[in-house]
């Protein structure tokens, strides 16, 4: 794929979180942060309507110095346990993962997360 990697910064990334709450949404962030006070691992979830029965969970990542220590799932499990006890009406958490991310896959699998269907991308060179 021809694709332009987007670099995002923490404005960009503010801008965003607060197009979601300027609609009406919230944002959701667990981290897993060291001692010394580095980001080792977050997953991010976004509730267009926080009465609404589903999420969007954007973003997992695990640093990479810190993979190897179920840290992509303990933050999972913590979003989803945070999540429930403030929204309790909430029913459905959807995600996406590439085919090729076996890790993460492999998390959502134990965690209950289901394949609901493939996505493809297509590129045409004009």
């Amino acid at each position: 794929m021809d694709e332009r990697i987007q670099v995002w910064t923490a404005q960009r990334l503010h801008a965003l979180h607060q197009l979601i709450i300027d609609r009406g949404g919230e944002v959701i962030t667990v981290a897993a942060v060291t001692g010394a006070g580095e980001v080792a691992a977050y997953t991010e979830l976004v509730l267009p309507d926080p009465a609404g029965l589903r999420a969007l969970q954007n973003d997992t990542v695990v640093g990479p110095t810190h993979r190897g220590h179920d840290l992509g799932r303990a933050v999972k499990l913590r979003m989803v346990a945070e999540t429930a006890a403030r929204y309790p009406e909430l029913r459905r958490i959807v995600t996406t993962v590439a085919d090729e991310n076996t890790p993460m896959r492999a998390v959502n699998e134990a965690l209950g997360y289901r394949r609901e269907r493939d996505v493809a991308i297509f590129q045409l060179k004009l």
